[in-house]
């Protein structure tokens, strides 16, 4: 049985594959939310809630539970904003953003989940930098109109 561990990859590591991620973009107001992510890939960046599809899970759902795991909000319409191929952070993903409706709601990051430090809503042509990779893109597509980036 040890010839069948070498074709599989070690329990615990990540395969040579892209994986599926997901975030939710905040506006209000011409203002965007942003917190500064800690801890993960991307670290000391600014982005939002987001996270990697579950198994059997809809790109809607995992905005949503993302959004109110991280930062406390429920979501309601969504938007697509962008599809993004991204190598960045010695990661590869396919990414998918979408624009969210919060409402009057406030989202503040989750402290016990510690995956964001500052946060606030930023002026959408005043953004700190440097902005998460996805969120770069989700901004972009925002100003641009443009919904694929390879």
């Amino acid at each position: 049985m040890t010839h069948c561990r070498a074709i599989l990859p070690p329990v615990g590591t990540q395969e040579n594959r892209p994986l599926v991620g997901v975030g939710v973009v905040f506006i209000r107001d011409g203002r965007v939310f942003l917190a500064r992510r800690q801890g993960a890939h991307g670290a000391a960046t600014w982005g939002s809630a987001g996270g990697h599809l579950e198994y059997g899970e809809s790109l809607e759902d995992c905005a949503r539970r993302e959004a109110r795991e991280e930062l406390g909000v429920s979501v309601g319409d969504l938007r697509v904003l962008c599809l993004s191929n991204i190598l960045a952070y010695d990661r590869h993903y396919v990414d998918v953003e979408f624009l969210g409706d919060i409402g009057e709601q406030e989202p503040a990051p989750n402290e016990a989940d510690g995956s964001f430090g500052e946060y606030g809503w930023f002026p959408i042509r005043n953004l700190p930098q440097p902005l998460f990779e996805p969120m770069r893109r989700a901004i972009d597509s925002l100003l641009s109109g443009q919904w694929y980036y390879s």
